[in-house]
């Protein structure tokens, strides 16, 4: 997989592919972000110590039938500047979010042209679970 899937098909820039995992019905995409790219979420400065690392999961837009997952080991950094203490925003989701922008556009998509249920028994078939209460 190319960093150049992960923007077509995920909406996910800025980030390096690291690996795929296969798992019962689904797959896992592990993501990296560059040393370089991370600021403080505060005040903008480039200028940041890495203080600890959080893995975190998204639900993604599922390909074909298979559920999908992006793991990524977000950092918390100390700014050298402001001397905030944050985790780095993601660019591809809404903070406290476990699922991706484009996985959003995915379930309101399907909101135009079916039920509520209908989405929700889609989603059960992919072991999507509780979809519809994202929009």
């Amino acid at each position: 997989m190319s960093t150049s899937l992960l923007y077509h098909a995920f909406g996910i820039r800025g980030y390096q592919y690291q690996s795929t995992r296969y798992h019962a019905g689904g797959m896992t995409i592990r993501i990296a972000q560059a040393r370089e790219s991370l600021c403080c979420p505060t005040c903008g400065s480039r200028e940041v110590r890495i203080v600890e690392r959080f893995e975190r999961r998204w639900r993604a837009v599922p390909i074909g039938s298979r559920e999908t997952w992006i793991e990524l080991s977000v950092p918390k950094v100390k700014c050298q500047t402001c001397f905030a203490r944050r985790r780095v925003r993601v660019s591809f989701s809404e903070p406290r979010r476990q699922h991706t922008r484009a996985f959003e556009r995915y379930v309101a998509e399907l909101l135009r042209f079916m039920t509520q249920q209908d989405v929700s028994r889609h989603e059960q078939a992919l072991n999507v679970g509780q979809l519809v209460e994202l929009v």
